[in-house]
């Protein structure tokens, strides 16, 4: 027979109960709670942690409304040589937006900056923030939505969240959620915000000024790799012209080298000074038929077949009505850097997981075709790259609230044409009050003889962040940079880089390899360097 408690006796282990209850509630890391509008952190006041970096990590973060996140792991990091004692937290956003955050603990300057990353990315980049960590800003990186290898196969591609998470939603995620954890470890908010990156980074910088203007006050943008452009179109280009099936190399070593050195050869000098360097390759009109192999000839020369695919590699590509499609080709100058396996990998890959609307897994991007499939993967370009094929790009926003943003492009870039970052800037100007006006808070600085982020016989580091710094704070605008070319850790040459439309011309006297002994030359008359092209603005 059932036996009944008394019912006083019921009420008792239901109170004792719920009390059991909300200890256990207490027990559990509390949602974070950051202030409803944290002031601005003062600058450059070596600022300190309101917390341990152990109850940092216990924070909880995975309740928020629009990038629930979990911490995994949160580590003091002792300072070492020129950078200061850090927190390092790790952890991801929802769905598996992989990131670091290292946030200084006593020497914080106030200010915040994201690193872009690079390639189909799928690692946290968090080294590449080195430099302004040491520089005590909170630094923060992603992988951009996903695991997966750089280069090659994006098999995270099959997944369309995945896919939005690449295109720009991780960029953004991470910029909020480092925010959030900034305003908990310092009880304040960051004074001014910076983003860097190259490449697929330079994409992300350009997607942030167009489509989360408030996320950051100065961008960087090098080299920047639309995805659909890039991978899709201008690579697979590249790639079918210069391997064969089965990816042989239609240019072997001896035959590129070759070629750069004819081409820089012929338009070294058109700047007046022959220093192996093209200063702008727009002016050079080489034509590699020159080096046609004569009867009998078999070095020291090029077959037809590899004049044909270099002529058709400055061309850039085309449909069989002759219509272009992105802005231009590879420029004179570049030939050091074709060839590598990444020219068809990163093409491969793009066209098998990333720019149908389905995965086609043994896609070769040899059958790729430039009538049919461009149609076909316009809907995806649409969704990764910043600008919508047809449109213009919109960054009255990002200008209405003060933001600075500057551009660099190797003008020997292989992969990615300077000729896009050009157009960009001139299609930007036409927008917004023309070229005089948009130097007023976007300037682009074209860097000779660099190959894509970085390489080539020429000057070709340069540190654009003081110079941003002082843009957004102080309303100085940056007109020139020093770049330095170096051979180990010896300092080869310097050369100053001066905001388009102007450029650095040599005094005459004087070393060359030496910056100082350069001026600024500004041309009567602001460019307009608009290209027709199939997906540009206006084109029929």
């Amino acid at each position: 027979m059932p036996r009944f408690l008394p019912f006083p006796f019921k009420v008792r282990s239901l109170a004792l109960l719920l009390l059991s209850l909300l200890a256990l509630g207490a027990a559990r890391p509390a949602l974070a709670q950051t202030p409803a509008t944290p002031a601005k952190a003062a600058l450059d006041a070596s600022l300190s942690a309101t917390m341990d970096c152990a109850a940092l990590g216990k924070a909880d973060l995975s309740r928020a409304k629009d990038f629930p996140a979990t911490i995994l792991s949160s580590k003091l990091v002792e300072a070492s040589g020129d950078t200061h004692a850090y927190c390092a937290v790790t952890g991801y956003i929802e769905p598996q937006i992989q990131f670091e955050v290292r946030l200084p603990t006593t020497t914080w300057n106030g200010r915040y900056f994201q690193i872009g990353c690079g390639g189909f990315c799928g690692f946290v980049n968090a080294r590449g923030c080195g430099d302004m960590l040491a520089r005590d800003f909170v630094v923060a990186a992603n992988n951009l939505g996903h695991v997966g290898a750089v280069l090659s196969d994006p098999l995270w591609g099959a997944d369309p969240q995945l896919r939005r998470d690449y295109a720009g939603r991780a960029t953004h995620a991470t910029a909020v959620v480092a925010k959030r954890l900034i305003a908990l470890f310092y009880k304040a908010k960051p004074a001014y915000s910076y983003f860097r990156g190259c490449s697929t980074g330079g994409r992300e910088g350009l997607y942030l000024a167009q489509h989360q203007p408030d996320d950051f006050d100065g961008i960087i943008a090098g080299d920047p790799a639309f995805a659909g452009r890039l991978g899709a179109i201008a690579n697979t280009w590249a790639a079918q012209h210069l391997f064969d099936r089965d990816n042989v190399p239609v240019f072997d070593t001896a035959a590129l080298a070759l070629l750069h050195a004819a081409t820089i050869k012929a338009c070294d000098g058109i700047d007046g000074l022959k220093d192996g360097i093209i200063m702008d390759p727009r002016a050079c009109h080489f034509d590699p038929a020159v080096l046609l192999c004569k009867p009998g000839q078999s070095s020291g020369c090029l077959s037809a077949k590899q004049i044909a695919a270099a002529k058709a590699n400055y061309d850039g590509p085309r449909n069989s009505k002759g219509e272009r499609l992105v802005p231009g080709g590879m420029m004179p100058g570049s030939e050091g850097a074709w060839g590598g396996d990444d020219t068809w990998t990163l093409p491969e890959g793009s066209l098998r997981y990333l720019m149908f609307d389905q995965p086609r897994r043994d896609f070769d991007y040899h059958d790729f075709n430039w009538d049919t499939d461009m149609a076909k993967v316009r809907a995806q370009v649409a969704q990764y790259d910043p600008v919508t094929p047809g449109e213009a790009p919109d960054l009255a926003a990002f200008h209405a609230r003060g933001g600075r943003l500057i551009l660099y492009h190797g003008w020997a870039d292989q992969g990615v044409t300077p000729l896009g970052s050009l157009d960009y800037y001139s299609q930007v100007a036409a927008r917004l009050g023309g070229m005089a006006e948009l130097r007023d808070w976007f300037r682009v600085f074209m860097v000779p003889g660099m190959f894509h982020c970085r390489g080539g016989d020429a000057p070709n580091t340069f540190d654009f962040i003081p110079a941003i710094m002082a843009w957004v704070e102080q309303g100085r605008a940056p007109d020139g940079v020093v770049a330095t070319q170096r051979e180990g850790d010896v300092v080869k040459r310097t050369r100053p880089l001066y905001a388009y439309p102007a450029y650095a011309k040599y005094n005459g006297k004087g070393s060359p390899d030496l910056a100082a002994n350069w001026h600024r030359v500004m041309p009567a008359r602001m460019p307009d360097d608009r290209i027709d092209w199939i997906w540009g603005p206006g084109h029929d």
